[in-house]
């Protein structure tokens, strides 16, 4: 029913860290949660330990919100790929999440600050290999083969693509919950590599398209 004491007290320095790193102002910050897969019954050994700061972000800049998201996220993505941060082993993803920003209706939600569930996970049974789900998966991975292996250079297409892919998780975990049909797919692309190949393949395309080669 409590979050190990050694884990928990990690994950607030860890949060901390990251907050000053983001230039996130303290008071802005309400809480500290724990959520995502291992704080679900959906864990696997690739979920992270995901730790979000719900701030009020009229209090952290006055701009356009679109401005400061892609602050937030840049600045995510950086701290990622300069640090490896690992609890038991497991990654620490970090997220700064506005107040107004609603949870699934299933998904586990831990207050670190307050050291107590805001929301308990809700054990469900998921056949993980129903055809739907299968059948879904396929057809995604086809599509990232596609844009990979027929030589298309049309960077917009694979990028709209990836937005898709977002926008569907998000939705259908808005809708569905945790084990949505979509969300359950997002993350077997995910676990099996899919997501990271055809990232690193649209950047490959972007690096050779910005050189420019000696005549």
């Amino acid at each position: 029913e409590k979050l190990d004491p050694k884990v928990r007290n990690q994950l607030l320095k860890i949060a901390e860290e990251w907050r000053k790193y983001a230039n996130i102002p303290a008071k802005s910050v309400k809480d500290i949660i724990f959520t995502g897969g291992n704080a679900n019954y959906n864990y696997t050994k690739f979920s992270d330990l995901d730790v979000h700061l719900m701030v009020s972000k009229t209090q952290i800049a006055d701009c356009d919100k679109e401005i400061l998201d892609d602050y937030l996220r840049d600045k995510k993505a950086l701290w990622t790929l300069s640090h490896d941060i690992k609890v038991y082993g497991f990654p620490v993803e970090l997220y700064a999440q506005d107040l107004d920003e609603k949870s699934s209706m299933d998904q586990g939600v831990y207050s670190l600050k307050n050291d107590e569930w805001i929301k308990k996970p809700i054990k469900e049974k998921v056949d993980l290999q129903d055809p739907s789900l299968m059948r879904k998966v396929k057809h995604l991975k086809d599509i990232i083969d596609f844009f990979i292996d027929s030589g298309s250079h049309d960077i917009e297409k694979m990028d709209a693509f990836k937005e898709k892919l977002r926008t569907m998780r998000g939705a259908a975990v808005q809708k569905g919950g945790e084990f949505s049909l979509e969300n359950l797919a997002f993350k077997e692309l995910r676990n099996q590599g899919y997501l990271d190949k055809f990232s690193d393949h649209i950047t490959k395309l972007q690096d050779k398209q910005l050189s420019l080669a000696k005549p």
